[in-house]
């Protein structure tokens, strides 16, 4: 691979995955998009966070899995193996911070990386800070390195374990109609 990458990229694994903030999708109206040396995916449309009131974020177990399903199926698949693959997302605060949390997560679980080496590369960026369900200002700053602090200790004690998640019931569970009963 003899391409270089992308201005303001965050390499992830070098040569072979980065991150990359982009205003405008490789082509227009395309969640992935494949160059002869490069291939291009997003979530900002599949993954979303659906907000009771002011709060945003993190995204929930259930999309994390099915972003590290999608990537891992990226890393090793065979038409892409000679390729540099770019996650990338739109320039929305955000979507920016649930990117990085979902990147810098697959780096936790999938590459055994801690979360201050995952998070290495996007010190200095700025994210707004999540905000949890309440109808009001939230009075405390939740970061994306809080989370990612939070799912290693998850990890570590095996509160949960992505070999045996099952997302199906998970995202049953998951649902606000299934809190009533």
């Amino acid at each position: 691979m003899t391409e270089h990458p992308l201005k303001g990229s965050v390499e992830v694994l070098p040569q072979r995955l980065y991150f990359v903030v982009l205003r405008a999708p490789p082509r227009e109206n395309s969640s992935s998009h494949t160059t002869r040396s490069a291939h291009y995916f997003n979530i900002d449309n599949e993954l979303v966070y659906w907000n009771f009131f002011l709060d945003f974020g993190p995204l929930n177990l259930g999309q994390l899995y099915r972003f590290c399903t999608l990537l891992n199926s990226k890393m090793t698949d065979p038409k892409l193996s000679k390729k540099i693959i770019y996650f990338f997302c739109g320039a929305e605060g955000t979507k920016r911070a649930n990117a990085a949390m979902l990147i810098c997560s697959w780096q936790i679980l999938y590459m055994g990386r801690t979360p201050d080496e995952a998070y290495e590369e996007f010190r200095g960026a700025i994210f707004p800070p999540f905000h949890d369900a309440s109808p009001c200002v939230c009075t405390y700053k939740l970061s994306v390195l809080d989370c990612l602090r939070g799912l290693a200790k998850a990890k570590m004690y095996n509160f949960f374990n992505f070999e045996k998640f099952d997302v199906q019931e998970y995202e049953y569970f998951e649902q606000v109609s299934q809190g009533e009963e």
